[in-house]
Protein backbone atom coordinates (compact mmCIF):
# COMPACT_ATOMS: atom_id res chain seq x y z
CA UNK A 1 0.00 0.00 0.00
CA UNK A 2 1.20 3.51 -0.86
CA UNK A 3 1.33 6.24 1.78
CA UNK A 4 2.00 9.91 1.06
CA UNK A 5 3.64 11.95 3.82
CA UNK A 6 3.28 15.71 3.34
CA UNK A 7 5.43 17.36 6.02
CA UNK A 8 7.63 20.45 5.74
CA UNK A 9 10.09 19.41 8.47
CA UNK A 10 12.69 17.16 6.84
CA UNK A 11 13.62 15.23 10.02
CA UNK A 12 9.99 14.39 10.77
CA UNK A 13 9.35 13.47 7.12
CA UNK A 14 12.30 11.06 7.16
CA UNK A 15 11.36 9.57 10.53
CA UNK A 16 7.85 8.87 9.27
CA UNK A 17 9.25 7.33 6.08
CA UNK A 18 11.55 5.06 8.08
CA UNK A 19 8.78 3.75 10.36
CA UNK A 20 6.22 3.36 7.58
CA UNK A 21 8.66 1.48 5.34
CA UNK A 22 9.61 -0.74 8.28
CA UNK A 23 5.90 -1.55 8.61
CA UNK A 24 5.82 -2.59 4.95
CA UNK A 25 4.38 0.49 3.24
CA UNK A 26 5.68 2.20 0.13
CA UNK A 27 6.19 5.86 1.05
CA UNK A 28 6.06 8.98 -1.09
CA UNK A 29 7.30 12.27 0.40
CA UNK A 30 6.31 15.89 -0.14
CA UNK A 31 7.59 18.97 1.66
CA UNK A 32 4.43 21.00 1.03
CA UNK A 33 0.91 20.73 -0.34
CA UNK A 34 1.89 21.58 -3.91
CA UNK A 35 4.40 18.70 -4.02
CA UNK A 36 1.79 16.44 -2.43
CA UNK A 37 -0.68 17.22 -5.24
CA UNK A 38 2.02 16.32 -7.79
CA UNK A 39 2.66 12.99 -6.02
CA UNK A 40 -1.06 12.23 -6.04
CA UNK A 41 -1.27 13.13 -9.73
CA UNK A 42 1.69 10.91 -10.66
CA UNK A 43 1.19 7.93 -8.30
CA UNK A 44 -1.52 5.75 -6.80
CA UNK A 45 -1.76 6.90 -3.19
CA UNK A 46 -3.82 4.83 -0.76
CA UNK A 47 -3.53 7.07 2.32
CA UNK A 48 -2.16 10.51 3.17
CA UNK A 49 -0.51 11.77 6.34
CA UNK A 50 -0.53 15.57 6.26
CA UNK A 51 0.90 18.29 8.44
CA UNK A 52 -1.42 21.28 8.72
CA UNK A 53 1.17 24.06 8.72
CA UNK A 54 3.10 23.76 5.44
CA UNK A 55 4.32 26.44 3.04
CA UNK A 56 2.66 27.15 -0.32
CA UNK A 57 -0.41 24.98 0.39
CA UNK A 58 -1.34 23.99 3.94
CA UNK A 59 -2.80 20.64 4.96
CA UNK A 60 -6.39 21.89 5.24
CA UNK A 61 -6.38 23.37 1.73
CA UNK A 62 -4.56 20.31 0.41
CA UNK A 63 -7.39 18.16 1.73
CA UNK A 64 -9.98 20.48 0.16
CA UNK A 65 -8.31 19.99 -3.24
CA UNK A 66 -8.05 16.21 -2.79
CA UNK A 67 -11.69 15.84 -1.77
CA UNK A 68 -12.72 17.29 -5.15
CA UNK A 69 -11.72 13.98 -6.76
CA UNK A 70 -10.78 11.43 -4.10
CA UNK A 71 -12.00 9.85 -0.87
CA UNK A 72 -8.63 8.36 0.11
CA UNK A 73 -8.13 8.30 3.88
CA UNK A 74 -6.21 11.26 5.30
CA UNK A 75 -4.63 11.50 8.73
CA UNK A 76 -3.59 14.92 9.98
CA UNK A 77 -0.38 14.83 12.01
CA UNK A 78 0.30 18.31 13.33
CA UNK A 79 1.40 20.45 16.26
CA UNK A 80 -1.92 22.32 16.08
CA UNK A 81 -3.88 20.70 18.90
CA UNK A 82 -6.64 23.25 19.42
CA UNK A 83 -10.12 21.72 19.42
CA UNK A 84 -11.26 24.08 16.65
CA UNK A 85 -8.40 22.89 14.42
CA UNK A 86 -9.38 19.27 15.07
CA UNK A 87 -13.02 20.00 14.30
CA UNK A 88 -12.04 21.85 11.11
CA UNK A 89 -9.74 19.07 9.91
CA UNK A 90 -12.31 16.37 10.51
CA UNK A 91 -15.10 18.54 9.14
CA UNK A 92 -13.21 19.06 5.88
CA UNK A 93 -13.13 15.29 5.40
CA UNK A 94 -10.06 14.24 7.36
CA UNK A 95 -10.32 10.71 8.73
CA UNK A 96 -8.11 11.17 11.79
CA UNK A 97 -6.28 13.97 13.60
CA UNK A 98 -3.20 13.35 15.73
CA UNK A 99 -1.22 15.96 17.64
CA UNK A 100 2.60 15.87 17.70
CA UNK A 101 4.46 14.37 19.34
CA UNK A 102 2.81 11.03 18.65
CA UNK A 103 3.82 7.46 19.26
CA UNK A 104 5.02 5.90 16.01
CA UNK A 105 3.43 2.62 17.10
CA UNK A 106 0.06 4.34 17.44
CA UNK A 107 0.43 6.11 14.10
CA UNK A 108 1.28 2.85 12.29
CA UNK A 109 -1.71 1.17 13.96
CA UNK A 110 -4.02 3.97 12.82
CA UNK A 111 -2.64 3.81 9.28
CA UNK A 112 -3.39 0.09 9.20
CA UNK A 113 -6.87 0.60 10.63
CA UNK A 114 -7.79 3.22 8.04
CA UNK A 115 -6.44 1.13 5.19
CA UNK A 116 -8.37 -1.95 6.38
CA UNK A 117 -11.53 0.10 6.69
CA UNK A 118 -11.20 1.68 3.25
CA UNK A 119 -9.76 -1.13 1.16
CA UNK A 120 -10.79 -4.75 1.07
CA UNK A 121 -8.04 -7.15 2.05
CA UNK A 122 -8.48 -10.93 1.71
CA UNK A 123 -7.06 -11.47 5.20
CA UNK A 124 -9.76 -9.32 6.78
CA UNK A 125 -12.61 -11.48 5.48
CA UNK A 126 -12.08 -14.01 8.26
CA UNK A 127 -11.61 -13.38 11.95
CA UNK A 128 -8.11 -13.63 13.39
CA UNK A 129 -7.28 -14.62 16.93
CA UNK A 130 -5.03 -12.23 18.78
CA UNK A 131 -3.40 -13.20 22.06
CA UNK A 132 -2.40 -10.56 24.58
CA UNK A 133 -1.05 -12.04 27.75
CA UNK A 134 -3.57 -14.65 28.90
CA UNK A 135 -6.55 -13.09 27.09
CA UNK A 136 -7.63 -14.06 23.60
CA UNK A 137 -9.51 -11.75 21.33
CA UNK A 138 -11.17 -12.28 17.98
CA UNK A 139 -10.78 -9.50 15.45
Amino acid sequence: MNVLVAEDEKDIRNLLRLHLEEAGYTVFLAKDGIEALEEIKNNTIDLGIFDVMMPRLDGFNLLRKIRETSQMPVIFLTARGDDMDKVLGLGLGGDDYLVKPVSMTELIARVGAHLRRNYEYPETKTAKKVSIGLRKFVS
